[in-house]
């Protein structure tokens, strides 16, 4: 079995969330965004304490809630419940799911439901049947089935009575379409939480605190205990002398059930202390009994008190040893469960379907680990991760591989009242080869922008970035893309503006564009601006290209223009489309629209070079653009209106050089609030400068 999904409700920062594992997820984000707080609402969920502190309800007048949807729920996992309970619990199990809802209310216990797929219709629903059944006898039974349920009638059973009238409805009713039927919270069926344990995952949550002394204790209820015991308990089939010597143990401690009675085979001591206190308990309450009842030893649970010393020069408990190797220990236990399962795989071991399953729920397993470490860890994980889901929070680009990790989820904060609230956005790419390229953008250089950054910012030169940040502080130190948590990230070329946009965006991140003045001509369909400004565009072109009539402005590109367009892969491909739709019409005789709109594509960029030439050098045609600039800016698209940034570098940066050192030289020759403004001018009377309405947009909202 699997989980598919779980919804948490009201849960410390999170309101309202749901989160949807696969066999490997990671949690990316933000310190103090919610990651570590999903990680915990699914240990609560599956192991429902009695009660919840007040502490976790983010709104303390409603009840939290967890709602566990399970998947692939198959008769091994079944079996692994009690007999009564399996057969209250299977009928619950529809198409292989089976879905829990927990929840708990301030100062409450524990509430545990099922969803069950009941009918729509009142009349056919069992507490109305209950009603109508109630009471009768012989051919009354009959007499209110039929009247009830006419469409039932032709098939009825004779001398009916209400357990085989209930159990005939139940089979009729059962047949009906899919579409009758609704699913609805009910009562556990066993009406015991601890009921269907057996049956769900069991977590092993690993924390990433600063100090592990406590959670590396030898005990079951730590994730270090259930490690260790997880490791020993193959050993209890070969200790089955030691069990018989526990069974005998627990005999003389407690009375045991032999063929259905209780019987008492206590040692006379124990039965001495039970009667002394009742005794002296009865003086104040004569009528009140006393039982005493010793938990059965069990061989697990004296595994599990093992300790472990660590001899580093200083032999002690581990817990008095550093945090780095704490951890690392953590980390040793995991590889060697992974080698465990090889092991028990290769001897052909008891079915893992009739086993509990595990989910390993691990925060920031990178923590004190050298990246060669993490490499391993993660390789250790993912070997895990083919038999028990597994979970991790981390800060890490190497917790993400193709094949294994492909899915994950962006945790965030969004400001919200009385108080912030977390939200989860998933990120999920298909690992074929047309998203290739989109998988390594995540993996490496913009892994810290999609998993961490409030807002990214695209820009196409090699430098931009560093100019930008220089003069957006010199004009407002609350223009500080690093404080404000703003990422600059560079995609090489406008041609990959919409495919980066579409990989932060799916992070849930906002993302902006800063683009050079060209790509509103060549490259344009990649900024994704809406319907205003492609209006604007197209009554923008139109007079354009009137005023490079009137004033006869040639292309005139130059030679580094040409051997760069000649040599970029979107030119190349363009003129591969060209030729082949020439092969075509030659074949056929003519030449359709499409094939000519092909061959003009080879041919229009000279226009484009026309285009952003005459708005450079004549006014008239740079106020035409303004419409369109104010219409892209607010589409969060910021388009330089007299080229590239290096058009914005002030009198004295070297023409020349390579493009890092003239963005320094630049920098160095702004260094005040008045230079800084006076790089750039404003796009019509009466306005700020256009680098201030820029960072306006880049800023706005923060």
């Amino acid at each position: 079995m699997r989980l598919e999904r779980v919804s948490i409700a009201n849960f410390k920062g999170l309101r309202e969330v749901q989160f949807e594992p696969t066999r490997f997820s990671c949690l990316v984000g933000e310190n103090n965004a919610g990651k570590s707080t999903v990680l915990q609402a699914i240990v609560y969920a599956l192991n429902r304490p009695a009660q919840l502190p007040r502490s976790l309800f983010y709104d303390e007048t409603i009840p939290v809630t967890f709602t566990l949807r399970f998947v692939e729920v198959a008769d091994n996992d079944l079996r692994r419940l009690a007999d009564e309970h399996r057969q209250k619990i299977e009928p619950l199990v529809v198409d292989g799911a089976f879905t829990i809802v927990v929840r708990y209310r301030p100062d409450d216990k524990v509430e545990v439901k099922v969803l069950r797929k009941v009918p729509i219709e009142d009349r056919y629903k069992d507490e109305s049947i209950d009603e109508l059944l109630k009471g009768k006898k012989g051919n009354a039974v009959n007499a209110a089935v039929t009247a009830q349920f006419p469409e039932f009638a032709a098939n009825l059973p004779a001398d009916l009575n209400i357990t085989s009238a209930k159990a005939y409805l139940r089979e009729q009713i059962s047949n009906r379409p899919p579409e009758s039927f609704e699913f609805s919270e009910g009562p556990l069926p066993s009406g015991i939480a601890s009921s269907i344990s057996a049956l769900l995952p069991e977590p092993i949550y690993i924390p990433a605190v600063k100090n592990l002394s406590d959670d590396l204790k030898t005990s079951q209820s730590t994730s270090f205990g259930r490690l260790l015991g997880l490791l020993l308990e193959d050993m209890t089939p070969d200790l089955e002398a030691v069990n018989e010597s526990l069974r005998k143990l627990d005999t003389l401690l407690n009375r045991i059930v032999e063929d259905g009675i209780e019987v008492d085979k206590r040692h006379d001591k124990v039965k001495g202390l039970e009667a002394l206190v009742e005794s002296l308990l009865s003086q104040n309450f004569p009528k009140v009994r006393v039982e005493l009842r010793i938990p059965p030893p069990e061989l697990r649970t004296i595994l599990n008190a093992a300790q472990i010393f660590v001899d580093d020069g200083s032999k002690d408990l581990i817990e008095h040893k550093g945090d780095g190797i704490k951890r690392s220990l953590t980390f040793a236990l995991l590889r060697a469960y992974v080698h465990h399962l090889s092991e028990k795989a290769k001897a052909g071991g008891q079915d893992a379907g009739t086993e509990r399953p595990l989910l390993f729920l691990f925060e920031e397993p990178e923590l004190y680990l050298h990246p060669r470490s993490q490499r391993v860890l993660f390789d250790t994980l993912a070997q895990i991760a083919r038999t028990h889901q597994v979970v991790v929070t981390t800060h890490s680009p190497l917790f993400f591989a193709p094949g294994v990790t492909a899915g994950f989820v962006r945790v965030a904060k969004r400001d919200a009242e009385p108080k912030p609230v977390g939200e989860l956005h998933p990120v999920n790419f298909d690992l074929d080869e047309a998203k290739a390229e989109v998988f390594r953008l995540a993996r490496f250089e913009n892994a810290d922008a999609g998993f961490f950054s409030g807002r990214v910012v695209l820009f196409e030169g090699e430098s931009d970035d560093f100019f930008l940040r220089h003069v957006a502080k010199q004009i407002d130190a609350d223009w500080d893309f690093e404080q404000r948590n703003v990422a600059l990230v560079r995609v090489s070329g406008k041609g990959n503006f919409a495919k980066f946009r579409q990989f932060f965006s799916a992070f849930g991140i906002d993302v902006k564009l800063v683009a050079d003045l060209d790509a509103l001509f060549e490259g344009y369909q990649h900024l994704g601006g809406d319907w205003e400004a492609n209006a604007s565009r197209d009554e923008a072109i139109q007079r354009l290209d009137a005023r490079i009539t009137e004033l006869g402005v040639a292309a005139e590109p130059s030679r580094r223009q040409i051997k760069d367009k000649v040599t970029s892969e979107s030119w190349r491909d363009r003129y591969g489309a060209a030729k082949e739709a020439l092969r075509k019409a030659q074949q056929a005789g003519q030449v359709d629209e499409g094939a000519l709109r092909q061959m003009d594509q080879l041919f229009t960029w000279e226009s484009d070079i026309a285009r952003v030439r005459v708005c450079r050098e004549d006014e008239q045609s740079a106020q035409t653009l303004v419409p369109l600039l104010d219409a892209l800016r607010k589409a969060g698209i910021c388009v330089l209106s007299k080229g590239a940034i290096e058009d914005y570098y002030p009198e004295g940066t070297p023409d020349s050089g390579p493009k890092p050192e003239r963005a320094l030289a630049a920098a160095r020759l702004v260094q005040s609030r008045e230079t800084a403004l006076s790089v750039s001018k404003p796009l019509a009377a009466g306005r700020s400068p256009e680098l201030v309405e820029i960072f306006q947009e880049l800023f706005r909202g923060l």
